[in-house]
């Protein structure tokens, strides 16, 4: 004869075990999504990482070929001073959105943007064919209506660059003490 407190120790035991085996699959669920999510992370911080140097080396490449220092000051005001609109303070940002300087220069090196692996990020506003004055300022438009970072970028800065940018490309002849005339015509064709 079996013994009934040995069959409910038995019983016991085969309720703990089947608890631990619920507890043990549990777990193993648990630390799956968290090896999946931890996967996942891992290839989108390689896949930033990659965009991050290509976006490097194409800056590095377009300051090699920028020919003046007009240009290279204009991007600097531009992008790494911010203006307080109410008590015209100057702040220096820390870190730049490297991307939105690019897109500024996109249109006039659509080859080294493929070869740097950027142009998702261009490709449905970029204009076709030649870079005009028009073409270029509608572009602008374009890029300003869907690419920001949210921080407020100086109107008179802007304009300057795109003065620079525009003379740089041939797009507007470089008069001298034409500047603020030209300046005002770009500032008009954007409204």
């Amino acid at each position: 004869m079996s013994d009934p407190n040995l069959m409910s120790w038995i019983d016991d035991w085969e309720q703990v075990r089947q608890d631990v085996n619920k507890v043990t699959e549990e777990a193993v669920k648990r630390v799956q999504a968290s090896t999946a999510q931890a996967r996942q992370i891992q290839t989108q911080i390689k896949q930033d990482k990659i965009i991050n140097n290509n976006i490097a080396n194409f800056l590095e490449f377009l300051l090699k070929n920028i020919k003046t220092d007009e240009l290279i000051s204009a991007v600097y005001n531009t992008f790494f001073k911010v203006i307080n609109p109410k008590n015209w303070a100057v702040y220096f940002r820390k870190k730049v959105n490297n991307i939105v300087i690019v897109w500024f220069f996109a249109p006039f090196y659509k080859s080294e943007i493929e070869k740097f692996q950027l142009e998702k990020y261009y490709s449905d506003i970029l204009p076709e064919g030649d870079i005009t004055y028009n073409n270029y300022l509608l572009y602008i438009k374009k890029l300003s209506n869907k690419h920001h970072d949210n921080i407020p970028i100086n109107k008179e800065n802007l304009l300057t660059l795109l003065y620079y940018i525009m003379v740089e490309f041939h797009l507007l002849n470089w008069l001298p003490n034409k500047k603020e005339e030209m300046t005002k015509e770009i500032n008009k064709a954007l409204h």
